[in-house]
């Protein structure tokens, strides 16, 4: 017989019918190795013709994968897990073992990363295919190696098999990294203890210490991931195949945990270790861009793309050496004031990649940016959304309301939800959609108004699709009943408790609601109430809501009902591009109280900034640094501060009009101008300022007619 097909499974029967599927046709001789499974797992393989092995489980899958071996009757084994699937034409591959040069090939493999449009995925190659007679065995008690035994003088030493890739299109499909399958399965926590039991007993393996790092970050612990790569990486020698993967993750780790120069210091050395890994290119442009170093991650990305324009065999996410890289490439650009490079790249991305909403979202913020029309920027983005049946007229909805285009996404959200609902036309559309599309559309029912409306959307979605009966709601759908609650009381309903309870549940939401449902209908008077810090806290999320929906009415109702609440909306005025209306807030505070917090005083002077009042924003930087000298604003405001300085001292060297000195040209001030605008880019690059996203932008340009009560009706 010519090729056998090996598995371990254990408890896979919602898995392994789609593995066996795949391979039907093919398989002379199906092996599954069954290691204690309690439901249909062995009853599905044996209607797909398996001889079914029964093993204990030991924590250790090289001797379940040894055992298969040993069974084997085929010249060739195919080695498989439940979660993956084969993929290409199989048919070739069988008639490219009868001719093979070769006792090993390796097989790519795709991993699935996501579900989400852009189907994020990495690309490796592993040997999976090999002959089963010429005496290799696995050896390892997690992540496998495939080893040959050699006798020496010295004794015997194993060897890992290695072979060419295996020609044509067969690869194979690994979705067990989709964090829904992870968390399912649990596979990180086994991972985790058969790791943690080897390193007892190896606690310098730099093999396991990597792996022990990988199962850390799928569940989550970038911190101690971080600290296991990186003792790793000291225990690791050059010539490890797994090294630059090694190098790939701990970049990455660090990233996480926003420790961007470790991060580029890095790379900076292991990028001329592996200059054709793309992936490590990008990282490093992700790390210097974190930094505020944008020509010198202008210059990584472009790397990344010439990396990746050629062959390689690294583990790799897919796009880190195309689309990926080019889309912070564009990024960049658009930083650095670049913005018909930048808009030509947009363009060139979307038209080899059409349908990407990160990139049509990206795209369609920076039109925003510079003043282009909702209507002018619908039609730029028309021709890259795609064509297939009503989804180009969702994605454009979800894209424009992104940017707080509400008027203009509205209809698109009726009509592509209308066309996949049998529900009246006047009715609650109560059919199965993402969060991401019930948020859009409520969002924008929310952004022109329909309170009511939105409300009974949100109310129909949260019974029928998406109840909060489920064990851990998500935090969109946390923030959906948050939505409702506030429609509802925004149009001045008391919402009864049996309401509360029939949408909410009983769960954090329902109580924090219930807290708030005697005093935020309107008409209802503000009760002072001096809160507990968790309640505090509650508070300051419901405030964040109703002040980034626009419903400021009622916020400045909410700010009032407990003590120590008004601050926070003042700053949430300000991050939700209520600019105007924050600053006259703030210096009415600091009018009565003689005193601005750090974080009020950065937001005051980086409005003086925007505003050109430099000197006026500097004394407003330095007084936040002074109010909160070791946090996060202060580290903004020292930025602003030199960039303010910076712009004062441009503004000194402007040259004067002719004095009527014969000997002077007006041009002795030119190169220390060239030097400090230089350096004024580079600190305003740094990420000091506060990033609005579309909606925001509109409130900071002007578009803030509801809170002109805050600033003319007290």
């Amino acid at each position: 017989m010519l090729l056998g097909v090996h598995i371990i499974v254990r408890n896979e029967e919602d898995m392994l019918p789609e593995c066996l599927d795949s391979i039907r046709g093919i398989a002379d001789e199906l092996i599954v190795v069954d290691t204690g499974s309690t439901d249909g797992t062995v009853d599905i393989a044996l209607r797909y013709g398996a001889r079914v092995i029964k093993a204990e489980w030991e924590d250790n899958f090289s001797s379940a994968r040894n055992l298969a071996l040993e069974h084997a009757r085929t010249i060739w084994v195919l080695v498989l897990d439940a979660d993956e699937r084969l993929r290409g034409d199989l048919q070739s591959l069988r008639q490219g073992l009868r001719k093979a040069d070769s006792s090993a090939y390796r097989l790519r493999m795709e991993h699935l990363l996501d579900a989400s449009n852009t189907g994020r995925s990495m690309t490796s190659e592993a040997v999976r295919l090999f002959r089963a007679d010429r005496g290799y065995s696995y050896y390892g008690e997690i992540h496998e190696q495939l080893v040959r035994v050699r006798e020496t003088e010295g004794g015997s030493i194993m060897m890992d098999v290695d072979g060419p890739l295996c020609a044509g299109t067969p690869h194979i499909a690994h979705i067990g990294y989709m964090p829904d399958v992870l968390r399912r399965k649990s596979k990180a926590e086994r991972n985790l203890r058969v790791i943690s039991r080897q390193l007892t007993k190896r606690p310098n393996d730099p093999f396991c210490l990597y792996n022990y790092g990988v199962t850390l970050c799928q569940l989550g612990n970038a911190e101690e991931a971080a600290a296991a790569f990186d003792k790793a990486l000291v225990y690791t020698p050059l010539t490890a195949p797994y090294r630059p993967t090694l190098v790939r993750d701990y970049a990455t780790a660090l990233l996480a945990l926003s420790r961007n120069g470790e991060a580029a210091e890095l790379l900076r050395g292991e990028t001329l270790r592996y200059p054709d890994y793309p992936d490590l290119y990008m990282l490093q442009g992700n790390s210097l861009s974190a930094s505020g170093m944008l020509l010198e991650a202008k210059e990584a990305y472009e790397t990344a793309l010439e990396a990746g324009a050629k062959p390689h065999s690294y583990i790799s996410e897919n796009g880190a050496g195309s689309y990926l890289a080019q889309l912070r490439l564009a990024s960049v650009l658009q930083r650095t004031g670049e913005a018909d490079a930048a808009l030509l790249a947009y363009e060139a991305l979307l038209g080899a990649k059409p349908g990407w909403e990160e990139a049509l979202s990206a795209w369609a913020d920076y039109l925003q940016q510079l003043g282009v029309s909702d209507q002018e920027i619908r039609q730029k983005l028309s021709g890259f959304t795609g064509n297939e049946g009503a989804e180009p007229n969702k994605l454009m909805a979800r894209v424009l309301s992104r940017i707080g285009a509400n008027s203009m996404a509205l209809p698109l959200w009726r009509e592509a939800l209308q066309s996949k609902s049998a529900s009246a036309v006047d009715g609650p559309i109560a059919i199965k959609l993402t969060l991401s599309d019930i948020r859009g559309f409520a969002d924008c029912l929310i952004g022109t108004g329909q309170y009511a409306e939105a409300a009974s959307q949100i109310r129909a979605w949260l019974q029928a699709v998406h109840p909060y009966a489920e064990e851990e709601p998500s935090n969109e759908t946390l923030q959906l009943g948050m939505d409702w609650a506030l429609c509802r009381w925004n149009d001045g309903v008391q919402i009864s408790r049996e309401e509360l309870a029939a949408v909410l549940g009983g769960g954090s939401v329902a109580r924090e609601a219930e807290q708030l449902n005697g005093w935020l209908p309107a008409g209802q008077g503000p009760r002072n109430k001096i809160a507990k810090e968790q309640e505090l806290a509650a508070a300051v999320r419901w405030l964040d809501t109703a002040v980034s929906r626009g419903m400021l009415r009622l916020a400045h109702r909410l700010a009032g009902g407990f003590y120590g609440l008004k601050p926070y909306f003042e700053t949430l005025l300000y991050d939700h591009g209520y600019v105007d209306a924050a600053a006259e807030q703030m210096l009415d505070r600091f009018e009565k109280e003689g005193r601005l917090t750090g974080e009020q005083a950065f937001r005051l002077g980086e409005l003086l900034y925007l505003k050109k009042l430099y000197n006026e924003g500097l004394s407003l930087f330095d007084s936040s640094v002074e109010s909160d000298k070791s946090g996060v604003y202060a580290q903004r405001a020292r930025l602003g501060a030199a960039a303010a300085c910076l712009q004062l001292a441009i503004e000194a060297l402007q040259p004067d009009e002719y004095s009527g000195t014969r000997n002077w040209d007006g041009s002795w001030s030119e190169p220390d101008r060239v030097k400090l605008q230089e350096a004024l880019l580079r600190v305003e690059w740094m990420g000091w300022q506060t990033s609005w996203n579309g909606r925001q932008r509109r409130r900071v340009n002007g578009g803030t007619a509801e809170a002109d009560f805050l600033m003319h009706d007290r």
